[in-house]
């Protein structure tokens, strides 16, 4: 019998496995797919990788300013979406040694817990086995959505895991349903590598979140007007029809585009089904229920990731991991604490969010006060032909102590971090403002965003 089997081997099984090893503790993995899950090889990773691709090419158009002379580049996405595939092989490859170097075994299968410590494994052959473990942690991760008439054929519409995994050459055209963070991200990479891009959004707005301030929406939408995405808000698709291999799609507001692909990107579900034959107890959605200790109602039981209600990001199925690991092996359990879960975006700009905006402060009855820099005076982000973008500091009016940050701009995803410890630590805006930033940095922002707020208005 394993100490512990993870069923799952995406961001949180993986931190799970590595917490286990360091614990000593004997592991089983069962996956059906990849190593690295849908982070690593559909998602998160590959994403990254193309919008740094885009990236560098809207920027060489500034590249002259150098004194670098660049004609008659030419785009070849089929290049960018095969050495995309060679970076992630390159860490799923090392995942594959670090396990097979530590002696894990994996069963490459789909798992499902039968008994209380016994999960049946079965393999695309059809044949199964039953292995058992003290502990089981269920990261299973999720699936994407689909809505109404559009179901993913895998050709015509497609999901985001089809995009990554699968599309190595771009359609001249592509409607995409959902303008949230797959959205943004994927219409963004795609415009820029030569493909025409529509978005289509139920609400009335890109990034429709209470995480992600109207102000934010408002910049990014700029920016995919000025690059020519089109956006239709307050929209959803009401039919469709397949005819010569093209896509005539009439519009709930009345328009028709005709479009190559139909790429869904309307959110994600739990991959929560057929997981048990014990009762393991689910929401209403498919979300696997826990604890504060993130166990099911089998003690010995865990959930993390996707499978669970909580924030959709890779780093929180790695953080709950840990937490799932101390609880196993320690009399001292502890709890998830998501209130400095930080957010980003790599899309038109790189966005970066922690702790509270305005809204969601007054939602707990607090009034806030805003401090406001524009990237465009910050000598780093010049210096680096980037500076497109802002910082907004939001502070508690009274105690001045810092709350939050919207950051949209170069190295967003970076310097969030710095503020999310100056939130735990408590910091005011003179804290804030009189901290001591290397010159020239992208940080020293946050001195200037802090200035109106700790020291007074100039303006």
């Amino acid at each position: 019998m394993f100490d512990l089997i993870v069923i799952g081997m995406g961001p949180g099984g993986y931190e799970a496995v590595l917490t286990a090893l360091r614990k000593k503790l004997s592991v089983a993995i069962v996956e059906k797919s990849k190593l690295g899950g849908n982070c690593l090889n559909r998602a998160c990773i590959p994403t990254k990788y193309l919008r740094s691709g885009a990236h560098t090419i809207e920027k060489l158009s500034k590249i002259k300013n150098y004194g670098i002379n660049v004609e008659n580049y030419s785009i070849d996405y089929k290049t960018a979406f095969e050495s995309k595939e060679k970076a992630i092989g390159f860490l799923r490859k090392s995942l594959e040694q670090l396990l097979k170097s530590k002696k894990v075994p994996v069963f490459n299968g789909k798992g499902k817990i039968v008994g209380k410590n016994q999960v049946e494994v079965k393999y695309p052959d059809g044949k199964t086995e039953v292995i058992e473990g003290k502990n089981i942690i269920i990261a299973t991760g999720s699936y994407p959505a689909s809505v109404g008439k559009l179901n993913p054929d895998g050709k015509y519409i497609i999901t985001t895991e089809d995009y990554m995994e699968r599309l190595d050459t771009l359609p001249e055209s592509m409607l995409v349903v959902g303008g949230g963070v797959a959205g943004c991200e994927i219409g963004y990479i795609a415009k820029i590598y030569g493909c025409n891009i529509y978005i289509t959004e139920l609400q009335d707005r890109l990034l429709p979140s209470q995480i992600i301030s109207p102000e934010i929406s408002k910049n990014l939408l700029k920016k995919f007007n000025s690059i020519g995405i089109k956006t239709f808000f307050n929209t959803t698709v009401e039919d469709f029809l397949i005819e010569n291999e093209k896509i005539n799609v009439k519009l709930s507001n009345g328009e028709t585009i005709t479009v190559d692909k139909i790429l869904l990107t309307i959110g994600r579900k739990p991959n929560t089904n057929d997981i048990d034959t014990i009762g393991i107890e689910k929401d209403e959605k498919g979300f696997i229920k826990v604890n504060q200790h993130l166990q099911t109602n089998f003690e010995n039981i865990y959930a993390i990731g996707d499978v669970v209600n909580s924030p959709m990001l890779a780093h929180i199925a790695s953080y709950e991991a840990k937490i799932v690991l101390n609880n196993i092996t320690s009399s001292e359990k502890k709890s998830p604490d998501y209130t400095l879960t930080p957010w980003a975006i790599f899309s038109g700009y790189e966005i970066g969010h922690v702790g509270l905006n305005e809204e969601m402060a007054k939602q707990q009855g607090m009034e806030v006060v805003s401090g406001y820099y524009p990237f465009m005076y910050n000598e780093k982000a010049v210096d680096e032909l980037d500076s497109e973008g802002y910082v907004r500091l939001y502070f508690e009016k009274e105690s001045k102590k810092i709350i939050g940050v919207d950051v949209v701009g170069i190295g967003a995803s970076e310097i969030i971090h710095q503020i999310a410890t100056f939130i735990k630590e408590g910091y005011t805006a003179s804290d804030v403002h009189e901290f001591i930033y290397f010159h020239p940095s992208l940080s020293e922002i946050f001195a200037y965003a802090s200035y109106d707020v700790a020291v007074g208005k100039l303006f």
